[in-house]
């Protein structure tokens, strides 16, 4: 008779939406990003588009723009979304 596997199931994956102040989804950059470095890029190039970041700017100054105008989520297992930054929020959890 064989053993049953033991292995873990797989886990899910995570996906990442970005926020407006309000903390509801963002108006312009509502979608799911596959990671989190790919949401940032998407939110800093919309940051510089809109004139609210200059394309110049040191990496702390974008930083410091980028949470103040955008938060983030991530999903859960469950399905539903967990907020990792608040929009003007200035540090990471």
């Amino acid at each position: 008779m064989q053993q049953p596997s033991l292995s873990r199931p797989a886990s899910p994956v995570r996906l990442y939406r970005l926020t407006d102040r309000h903390g509801q989804p963002h108006p312009v950059l509502d979608e799911s990003f596959e990671s989190l470095e790919l949401a940032m890029e998407a939110a800093t190039a919309w940051l510089e588009h809109q004139g609210l970041v200059d394309a110049r700017a040191d990496q702390r100054e974008r930083e410091r723009q980028l949470a103040l105008q955008v938060g983030v989520e991530m999903s859960t297992p469950s399905g539903s979304w967990r907020t990792l930054r608040h929009a003007g929020f200035m540090g990471w959890r």
